[in-house]
C-alpha cells in the first residue's frame, strides 16, 4: 500500500489514518540529532549578561544530563559589542565546547537570504565563524555545518550554487532539519510569564509545549513515513531559549518515550536519505522531508495536518510584540 501511495498521492485521509506512533524497524531504535539554533541566546526579555549566563548554563547542563551531542549554531553578531568581540559573549561559547558539544556557523547578523543581495548574505556567512572556528580549533576540529537563518536557502539554483560553493570553500555541509516547530512562540510567550513573575502561567506554557512537541514528532514520523516510506534519523530545529533551558528535560524524555536515541549531526546524515536530491527554490523555509517531496513531485506533499499551536499562546505571543 505504501508504494501506491508512494507513487500517487500523498491522500489526506492515508496521513490521518496512520498511527500516531509508527513503530521503528525490529531491533532499531529511532534516532534523533538535536540541533540549538541562535546561540549564544535568545530572548525576548532575558538579555542582561547574568539571563544570558543563566540560560546557558542551564541549557548545556540539560544536554549533558541527558547525554545529547547537539550541537548550537552561533550568530556571532550577539558575541560583539560596537564591533569588538565580547568576552563575555565567548565565554558562553565556551559552555558550549567546555562540554565537548558542538559549534556550527548560523551567519554574523542572521540574514535573510530571500531578501538580502547575494553578495551581502556571503560576506556574513564568512564573517559568521571568526570566533567559533577559533573556539572549535581549540578542541582539534573546525566548524563543519551551516544552518541558513530562517531556513531560507535560495529562490533560484544559481543563488543556491553561489551560497554553496562558498560553504564548500569553508569546509561547511548545510544542515538540514527533518523536524521544525514553533517552539519560538512558545519561548516568546513564557519569557513573558516569566517577566511578569506568573509561574503558574509559565508553568502551563513549559506543559503546553512539551505535548505540541510530542504532537509534531508525530506529525513528522507520519510524514517521514509518507515520503521516504522508512524510519529515519531525525534532525530537530530548537532555540536557545530560557524555555529549552528551562524544559529541555522534559522534552528529552518524551523524545526518549517515543523510542528515540540521541546522536550527533554527523551521525544522523550518513543515512542515505540525506543524499537526496533537493531542487526546492520555494519562498518558504521549509523541512527537508518536504523539500525531497517536492523535488521528486509527490503531488501531495503538503503540510496537511501539522498540529497548531495553542490559540491562546500564539495570542500571547502576539500581545506580548506590542
Amino acid at each position: 500500500m505504501l508504494r501506491t501511495i508512494l507513487r500517487g498521492t500523498l491522500a489526506l485521509a492515508v496521513l490521518a489514518g496512520m498511527s500516531d506512533r509508527l513503530t521503528p524497524r525490529a531491533g532499531l531504535a529511532r534516532r534523533v540529532a538535536v540541533t540549538v539554533d541562535d546561540l549564544p541566546t535568545v530572548s525576548r526579555n532575558f538579555r542582561t549578561p547574568e539571563d544570558r549566563e543563566r540560560i546557558t548554563r542551564n541549557l548545556v547542563s540539560a544536554l549533558r544530563a541527558n547525554a545529547v551531542p547537539a550541537i548550537g549554531f552561533v550568530n556571532e553578531g550577539k558575541i560583539h559589542r560596537d564591533g569588538v568581540v565580547d568576552s563575555a559573549g565567548v565565554e558562553l561559547l565556551r559552555h558550549w565546547t567546555g562540554a565537548g558539544l558542538e559549534l556550527g556557523n548560523h551567519s554574523y547578523s542572521h540574514h535573510d537570504l530571500h531578501t538580502t543581495p547575494l553578495e551581502t548574505y556571503l560576506a556574513d556567512v564568512a564573517r559568521g565563524d571568526v570566533v567559533t572556528r577559533r573556539l572549535m580549533l581549540e578542541g582539534g576540529r573546525p566548524p563543519r555545518f551551516y544552518r541558513h537563518p530562517y531556513l531560507h536557502t535560495g529562490r533560484s539554483l544559481a543563488d543556491r550554487a553561489r551560497v554553496d560553493s562558498l560553504l564548500v570553500a569553508r569546509g561547511y555541509r548545510v544542515a538540514p532539519v527533518t523536524i521544525d516547530n514553533g517552539d519560538y512562540i512558545f519561548a516568546a510567550a513564557y519569557d513573558d510569564a516569566i517577566g511578569r513573575r506568573d509561574s503558574t502561567e509559565a508553568a502551563r506554557i513549559g506543559d503546553a509545549y512539551i505535548a505540541y512537541m510530542g504532537r509534531m514528532f508525530a506529525y513528522y514520523e507520519r510524514q517521514t513515513a509518507v515520503i521516504v516510506g522508512r524510519d529515519i534519523p531525525q534532525v530537530l530545529l530548537i532555540h536557545a531559549s530560557l524555555l529549552n533551558a528551562d524544559r529541555f528535560g522534559e522534552l528529552a524524555r518524551m523524545m526518549r518515550g517515543r523510542g528515540y536515541a540521541f546522536v550527533s549531526l554527523e551521525g544522523a546524515l550518513a543515512d542515505s536519505v540525506y543524499r537526496s536530491a533537493d531542487t526546492y527554490v520555494g519562498a518558504g523555509g521549509i523541512t527537508w522531508l518536504h523539500r525531497w517531496a517536492i523535488t521528486r513531485g509527490m503531488p501531495g506533499a503538503t503540510f496537511a495536518g501539522e498540529p497548531e499551536i495553542p490559540a491562546d499562546i500564539a495570542a500571547a505571543e502576539r500581545a506580548g510584540r506590542r
